[in-house]
């Protein structure tokens, strides 16, 4: 059986310090993946984006007992840095650091030995098979290991566990289980709403792998499956239910039922808790949007005016919460523009 490697990176495209979008599953899909499977290994993809930067059992356990890995620290995303964090406070070894060449690494790991690699203007890899290369001839490298955890090189007296006894035909065994439902639930999607039920029935979705519900939570929006995304919400487990992609995406199914006040409910109280921000603010300004459109078409004038001011206060609060994403402050001018006393409102101006 061919070794586990956990990929620790950013999911879809992520803006770097310049402003540009790189497409980081390119990335996996060009450089990462083949190269670890050219090296006898069998790629595990971290789920700390899709599911909203949870770290759950599983994930300590892939971790922990993944022979390999790999961290890709383009755009310094936090989830990977936590997750190197704790990763090299418990492997001592075999652990192989890339990132975009020409971004500036934060102090605690610029003398960290890395693989650089080429990204076109467009955030695409460039030169792919070059740095296929040189990741397989490090992931090889790995099998005569040498310590690359700063903590273990640095800190002489720190313990160095036996990791050996911890790994079980168990972790296997969740770990082909996790991937096989992905699988099946990503073949469900293509299906429509009544695959992804007959898939929903199959997991115990209380004490399944968190990854795997939130696939399932994903499949439901990609499907439209607005009523069953509630529903399920409410049968996860409840540290799960109250993680904050779980209760933004549970807003925007709401919205979608035109439950708008439940959403807004749902929304305002993620932003009370952790803060305004670009998604959350984005999804409230929505809920807003979508009330100031109705209510506008109906001919309550006054009403409309207020709903339309709370969206534009809303994408206002999540640009300014994050500079780099410009979807909030693109709308936030947009309505702006709508809220002229001269200016007539424009229905489905950016559906």
């Amino acid at each position: 059986m061919k070794p586990f490697c956990f990929v620790l990176m950013p999911f879809g495209k992520k803006l770097d310090e310049s402003g540009r979008a790189i497409d980081f599953d390119l990335v996996y899909r060009e450089i990462i993946k083949p190269a670890t499977e050219s090296a006898g290994l069998e790629p595990i993809r971290a789920d700390e984006e899709v599911a909203g930067g949870i770290i759950h059992k599983p994930m300590f356990e892939r971790l922990m007992l993944c022979d390999y890995a790999i961290a890709d620290l383009t755009t310094a995303n936090a989830n990977v840095f936590y997750e190197l964090g704790v990763r090299h406070g418990i492997r001592p070894h075999s652990t192989v650091l890339m990132f975009g060449r020409g971004m500036r690494l934060p102090f605690d790991v610029s003398l960290l030995r890395g693989i650089p690699y080429d990204l076109d203007s467009v955030g695409a890899p460039e030169h792919p098979a070059t740095a296929h290369a040189i990741l397989v001839e490090r992931l090889n490298a790995c099998r005569d290991p040498k310590e690359d955890s700063p903590l273990f090189q640095l800190v002489a007296e720190w313990p160095r566990p036996d990791i050996a006894r911890l790994k079980t035909d168990r972790f296997r065994e969740l770990v082909g289980y996790s991937q096989e439902y992905k699988t099946k639930l990503a073949t469900a999607r293509a299906a429509g709403v009544g695959a992804v039920v007959r898939i929903e029935h199959e997991i115990n979705v209380l004490d399944a792998d968190p990854a795997i519900v939130v696939d399932l939570y994903l499949s439901y929006r990609a499907v439209e499956a607005w009523s069953r995304m509630v529903d399920l919400v409410g049968r996860m487990s409840p540290v799960l239910a109250r993680s904050v992609m779980i209760r933004e995406q549970l807003g925007f199914a709401l919205n979608r039922l035109g439950r708008w006040k439940d959403a807004e409910v749902v929304l305002k109280q993620v932003i009370e808790e952790n803060g305004p921000s670009s998604e959350t603010n984005g999804l409230l300004g929505r809920v807003y949007k979508d009330r100031w459109e109705i209510a506008d078409q109906e001919g309550r004038y006054a009403e409309a005016r207020g709903y339309l001011r709370k969206a534009i206060q809303s994408y206002l609060a999540g640009y300014e919460s994050d500079l780099r994403d410009g979807y909030p402050g693109i709308n936030a001018v947009t309505l702006m523009e709508m809220d002229s006393p001269w200016m007539p409102a424009k229905r489905n101006f950016f559906r």
